[in-house]
């Protein structure tokens, strides 16, 4: 395999912190989402994370857990779990985490916003809601129904008949909330799933749907969005996978405003480094400003795969805004990630911490057969 290291990382072992133990009786988590806050905002810096958890930890049903660290990465405290005070059937699935740059909608800034999905006991509707929290993550009250869907059913077939709505991701632009999620229900233009984006001026109001991305073939199903933000050249990238292909290849996208994003069918680059390695499912991606001016780009899959077809652990890397060439980089929680195996590693983090260490958040399977929420944090020298 080859794999090279285009940041200078400590040649130490990983920080490695086990957050969250997965039991004998649960399948465990998954969507390990970081964000590292803003170190001059009301969050000084510090960094949240979140994740879809597969059993009821309140009395108040299912609900999102928040840690925090106060220390870059290197421990953290379970400081909430947001229960779901809106709709009463359970805050379930895909959490993801926002921090506001500026006051918006008579929140202040530095408040965090989370998006994910309430979904009842029966699987029978999806619900994209917001929640918000004024006070580092302490305490959360509801803000907002982005949307409703059909029931939580996954079915990838040309013939599925589902209509749910997924895997929410917020970010801003021309000083809009934007929040960008799946849709099933464009099926009667021969589009299995499609990216949309609603917008917001106040955090109550939504627009109605764009579709940003969808192929009218039956066969793609273009998902899980995770965009970067406005860079400091005032464009956007983002990433997303697309269901079909057996390797659920992940690809990467442009936009000139955030709210534009080309013609639907357009999807974009596929990611592939210069030794061939492609990234296979549930994408994140993260950047800063390197040392030279350019902006670093990483971006991950539950999985690499090699151009020979081996299966893998890396990430992908980009020193010059996503043009060029993408590199690959050892992900630092060892782990073996397979195609047709369990979901390990789905939807997981990895992004620069403040003091400008890598750190990653992520999933791996345990003894009982269910998956630990493990972080692990490696300086880079």
């Amino acid at each position: 395999m080859n794999s090279v290291y285009p940041l200078p990382l400590s040649t130490s072992a990983p920080e490695l912190c086990i957050l969250r133990s997965g039991r004998a009786d649960e399948t465990g988590a998954n969507y390990t989402r970081l964000l590292v806050t803003d170190p001059s905002g009301p969050n000084e810096g510090a960094i949240f994370l979140s994740a879809e958890v597969y059993v009821d930890e309140t009395t108040d049903g299912r609900a999102f857990p928040v840690w925090r660290s106060d220390d870059d990465g290197r421990s953290w405290t379970l400081v909430a779990q947001v229960v779901d005070t809106f709709l009463g059937i359970g805050n379930r699935y895909q959490p993801s985490l926002f921090e506001l740059p500026v006051e918006f909608g008579g929140y202040p800034r530095g408040s965090l916003l989370l998006a994910g999905n309430a979904i009842p006991e029966d699987m029978s509707e999806t619900h994209i809601v917001i929640y918000a929290s004024v006070d580092r993550g302490e305490t959360w009250s509801f803000v907002s129904q982005v949307d409703a869907g059909g029931p939580a059913i996954y079915d990838s077939s040309p013939h599925a008949t589902t209509t749910a709505v997924w895997e929410p991701d917020l970010y801003m632009a021309d000083g809009q909330l934007v929040c960008v999620y799946a849709d099933e229900r464009e099926k009667d233009r021969g589009m299995l799933q499609v990216l949309v984006h609603r917008t917001t001026k106040d955090l109550q109001h939504w627009a109605e749907p764009v579709i940003d991305f969808g192929v009218s073939d039956g066969y793609q199903r273009p998902g899980m969005f995770v965009a970067t933000g406005e860079l400091p050249d005032g464009s956007f990238r983002a990433v997303f996978e697309v269901v079909g292909p057996t390797i659920v290849p992940v690809y990467i996208a442009s936009s000139t405003d955030g709210l534009s994003w080309g013609t639907p069918d357009d999807l974009g680059q596929l990611l592939v480094s210069t030794t061939g390695t492609t990234l296979s499912g549930s994408p994140n991606v993260a950047w800063r400003v390197g040392a030279d001016g350019q902006v670093n780009l990483l971006v991950t899959g539950r999985l690499s795969i090699e151009a020979d077809g081996t299966e893998s652990n890396l990430a992908l890397f980009n020193s010059s805004g996503g043009g060029g060439e993408w590199q690959t980089l050892r992900l630092p929680v060892s782990a073996s990630r397979h195609l047709d195996l369990e979901n390990s590693g789905y939807s997981q983090s990895l992004t620069w911490t403040n003091e400008g260490a890598l750190i990653q958040a992520t999933s791996i399977l345990n003894a009982l057969g269910s998956h630990d929420i493990v972080v692990a944090r490696v300086p880079i020298t």
